[in-house]
C-alpha cells in the first residue's frame, strides 16, 4: 500500500507541483482513503520528502559515488552526474524535484524538504563511506556544484549549458566533482 501511495504521490506532485497537491488528491489517485496516506507519511511535507528520497534511492545514486567495485580509472563524478541528469529528465521524477528546486528561495516548506533530503539521503548515506577528511564539507561542496548546474540548466535554461547533451555536460563537470570528493 505504501508503494502504491508513493507512486501516486510522485505522479501527482509532478503534475500539480508541491503547493497545489493535496493529501486527498494523492489519496484519490492512489485509490485509498486519505487517512491511510496520513498513517504512512504523516504530512504532505513528509510524503514529498519520501517521494524525492525514493526517486534518489531507486536509481542507486548514493552508491554510484562510493561503489567499492568502481573502476578506478573512470571518473565517478562523470557517472554520477549522468545518473543525476537522467533522473532529472525522467518525466516520473524530474518535474517534482525541479519544482522543489524552483521554490527553494521563496517557499519555506520546500527549503525544509530539500534540506531534510540532503541531510538524510545524501550526507547521511554517502559521507560515512567517503575516504579522507571532512567528508560532509567535500560532499556539500560537490552538491553545491550540482545544484548550481541544475538551476542553470533546468530553471534558468542558460543557453550554453542547456544546449549540451547529458554526456557532454557530465564529461565537463564530473571531474570537478571528483576533485571535491576524491582529492589526491
Amino acid at each position: 500500500m505504501r508503494t502504491q501511495i508513493l507512486r501516486a504521490a510522485m505522479t501527482h506532485f509532478a503534475e500539480s507541483g508541491y503547493q497545489a497537491s493535496t493529501m486527498r488528491g494523492i489519496a484519490a489517485a492512489a485509490g485509498v482513503d486519505a487517512k491511510l496516506v496520513h498513517y504512512y507519511f504523516g504530512s504532505k511535507e513528509a510524503l514529498f520528502t519520501a517521494v524525492i528520497s525514493e526517486g534518489f534511492r531507486s536509481r542507486g545514486l548514493p552508491d554510484l559515488l562510493v561503489d567499492i567495485h568502481h573502476d578506478s580509472g573512470a571518473s565517478r563524478g562523470v557517472g554520477y552526474l549522468r545518473a543525476v541528469l537522467g533522473a532529472l529528465e525522467d518525466p516520473e521524477v524530474g518535474p517534482a524535484f525541479l519544482g522543489l528546486v524552483r521554490n527553494l528561495g521563496t517557499h519555506e516548506p520546500s527549503r525544509r524538504i530539500f534540506l531534510s533530503f540532503v541531510t538524510r539521503d545524501v550526507l547521511g548515506v554517502v559521507s560515512p563511506r567517503l575516504p579522507g577528511e571532512s567528508p560532509d564539507l567535500r560532499l556539500s561542496l560537490a552538491g553545491s556544484q550540482i545544484l548550481g548546474l541544475v538551476v542553470a540548466r533546468y530553471v534558468l535554461q542558460v543557453p550554453a549549458i542547456a544546449a549540451l547533451s547529458r554526456d557532454e555536460l557530465a564529461e565537463l563537470v564530473g571531474p570537478t566533482l571528483d576533485s571535491y570528493l576524491f582529492p589526491a
